[in-house]
């Protein structure tokens, strides 16, 4: 009777299933899943409905008739440049004051950015505009999928995090610059470069984001030097822009600190298989139905490591045979064929 074929596993093969069962867990439909895609989905309304606004406001400041007004002399007098258009705005909440950072009160002044990676961290006052390598974070779950699709990893600043904390974080910005790591290094260098138009990108998404959230600006100087006036009620809808990016951030880091604890418990119990039949009877348990991929079958476990015994009895019998003399059988041929006299 033919014993069933046997897989062993190695390091190798355990890594391969390892990686393959990370996608396995990202692809499954759980609450933490869903909720990062309601997330997104909030904060495309959100963000729209913020922008709206603030088109409203950058134009009750500068009035379109007078962008076109300034547009001509610039175009008649090349030393005149004081238009152009611009994604970041230094709103200012008229006769309103907040406590900042240290407990003071100041003017409810904030920097906000509609830029694809506009910073989505900062407090109160003329200083506190926040950093944009906050808004990266936004920009990497927003485009998850499409950075996923050339091989990039978007969740490189959350794995980072939770690996040098030894838990999960609340905030995969908060200690980004604390990751020296170089291959989270790279990885934000290849999605940065991917989102610009480079690294296998046929589009410049941050270009497109920035296109579709500009307006015009009259004056010269940073931002924080052309204070916009505002009501508290639009301040408070540009508030609400950072809230829903900040909120995308964090469903997509909650997400995938389950996925990571997941392939954390999964990596810590295949280390004690020794045999695929282990991780086959592991993967159609009911409550984890993970379709191994053909892919690894093939590529990473493959056919020169399947024994059976049957194969390993016969092989070892036919050393012992008698080798067969193809003499005879290749003198017939050349007969038959003409090639010698009978």
């Amino acid at each position: 009777m033919d014993k069933e074929k046997e897989i062993r596993l190695n390091a190798s093969k355990r890594q391969a299933l390892i990686k393959d069962f990370r996608k396995h867990c990202e692809s499954k439909d759980t609450p933490e899943k869903e909720a990062f895609k309601q997330a997104r989905e909030n904060a495309d309304s959100v963000i729209a409905s913020a922008f709206a606004t603030a088109k409203e406001v950058v134009e009750r400041r500068f009035p379109l008739e007078d962008v076109a007004t300034l547009q001509e002399l610039q175009r008649k007098h090349n030393t005149i440049d004081v238009v152009g258009k611009d994604s970041c705005f230094f709103m200012n909440a008229e006769d309103t004051k907040v406590l900042d950072q240290y407990n003071d009160e100041v003017d409810k002044k904030k920097h906000f950015s509609f830029e694809l990676d506009g910073a989505i961290d900062g407090g109160y006052g003329r200083y506190n505009g926040g950093n944009h390598s906050s808004g990266r974070d936004f920009a990497y779950a927003y485009y998850r999928e499409e950075m996923k699709a050339v091989g990039l990893n978007p969740d490189c600043n959350i794995e980072a995090n939770v690996k040098a904390e030894g838990n999960t974080t609340t905030n995969s910005y908060s200690s980004r610059s604390s990751n020296t790591n170089p291959y989270v290094s790279q990885c934000r260098n290849s999605n940065d470069a991917f989102l610009n138009g480079r690294e296998g990108s046929n589009q410049n998404y941050a270009e497109m984001w920035k296109d579709k959230h500009s307006l015009y600006i009259i004056g010269s100087g940073g931002c924080r030097s052309r204070a916009i006036p505002c009501s508290d009620l639009e301040f408070q809808k540009f508030e609400m822009m950072i809230q829903a990016k900040q909120d995308l951030v964090q469903k997509h880091t909650t997400w995938i600190e389950s996925v990571l604890a997941q392939v954390k418990r999964f990596e810590q119990g295949v280390k004690e298989m020794t045999k695929f039949s282990q991780v086959e009877k592991f993967a159609s348990h009911k409550k984890i139905q993970w379709d191994i991929s053909k892919d690894v079958l093939g590529s990473s476990i493959g056919m020169d490591i399947v024994v059976s015994i049957d194969d390993l009895a016969d092989a070892i019998d036919n050393i012992t045979r008698p080798k067969q003399d193809n003499r005879e059988t290749i003198l017939a041929w050349k007969k038959a064929m003409g090639k010698v006299a009978n």
